[in-house]
């Protein structure tokens, strides 16, 4: 009878993480899982590692008699040179570490946001991050940098790499506005990125740690890459309008048009210019932040066998409504308009 895998979840006590970490026992698989602040609030039956990806030694030593290593790590700060060590350079050493211990797999942790979703049609899983990703943030920069080391030591010395993309990740444990549907300029107000009517790559947590789990031991999948967004799609719109809905609240969206939003651009990093502050952000990214773009998955539902959920009720009460309080009874909210 085969051993269980020994599985060593890097970043395993966050938003994803904890949800991966909990498949995976159930899965009856040994979790070391690895962060910064490893123990903080312990699971039954995971062994905690307190290490970072930036020290190879630590990392190297929390990977021995691993069989399957999962990277969900993050990190970053105020400059480019933190996001370098902490994701390139903490993906290199993840990887190195991965070598010298013969993990049979690694599966590396990216980000939709690694791709570019500003324009028409649909990004696919084989085309690899935004080939102008030096002209996006810090974050996009990093992540897309680490996606092509991986697959360069995939293809030049076999590192037995899987990488995902999650993309609007939601769930328990989450936000209930998340930063993709727009900028919360206050409590109920959402400034658009873009008209806010296109639909979302939206995807519940579970169902992002159901595809991880899946990438574990499915065969053949070496090198490649899956795109993990939802079956249900709904555009920002729709989501604050259900949100208000909910609350009973006057939440509010302010659609952007694409000369707005270069209006907006120019005129804010004009005046962190003039200020000598220092700017995170392009264009190109902010344009990116419209998600018009439609994110192909096909990969990760043929070579994975992968289902997200698809119930559209059932994905709103899981993404949002868990993180709205029942009006309770009295409030005046709950009264006719005109009584108010």
């Amino acid at each position: 009878m085969p051993q269980p895998d020994h599985v060593v979840v890097i970043g395993g006590a966050g938003f994803i993480g904890r949800c991966l970490t909990a498949d995976l026992l159930k899965s009856g698989c040994a979790v070391t899982v690895v962060s910064r602040s490893a123990g903080a609030n312990p699971t039954p039956g995971v062994r905690y590692f307190r290490a970072t990806v930036a020290d190879a030694a630590r990392i190297t030593d929390a990977i021995d008699g691993a069989s399957v290593v999962y990277d969900l790590s993050m990190g970053g700060g105020p400059a480019w040179k933190d996001f370098e060590r902490d994701y390139i350079q903490g993906a290199t050493n993840v990887a190195r570490a991965c070598q010298k211990h013969g993990v049979r797999r690694f599966i590396y942790t990216s980000s939709t946001a690694a791709l570019y979703l500003g324009g028409s049609g649909t990004v696919l899983e084989t085309g690899g991050p935004d080939p102008q990703s030096e002209q996006r943030g810090n974050y996009t920069r990093a992540k897309a940098a680490a996606e092509r080391l991986l697959t360069a030591l995939y293809q030049q010395e076999k590192l037995p790499v899987v990488i995902t993309r999650p993309a609007i990740v939601l769930g328990p444990g989450g936000m209930l506005i998340h930063g993709a549907i727009g900028n919360q300029i206050s409590e109920t107000c959402i400034l658009g990125w873009g008209r806010g009517d296109n639909p979302l790559p939206c995807v519940l947590a579970r169902d992002v740690a159901k595809a991880m789990l899946l990438a574990k031991d499915a065969p053949g999948i070496e090198g490649k890459t899956f795109n993990l967004a939802g079956d249900v799609r709904p555009s920002a719109q729709e989501i604050v309008q259900f949100i208000a809905g909910k609350t009973m609240r006057k939440f509010r969206f302010f659609p952007r048009s694409g000369l707005s939003m270069a209006f907006s651009y120019y005129t804010v990093n004009g005046l962190k210019k003039l200020f000598h502050k220092q700017i995170y952000e392009s264009f190109r990214d902010l344009k990116s932040s419209s998600m018009t773009a439609v994110v192909d998955c096909s990969q990760a539902r043929q070579l994975l066998g992968w289902k997200p959920e698809s119930d559209h009720n059932t994905f709103f009460q899981e993404a949002f409504e868990c993180h709205i309080k029942p009006v309770p009874p009295g409030d005046l909210r709950l009264e006719p308009a005109g009584i108010r």
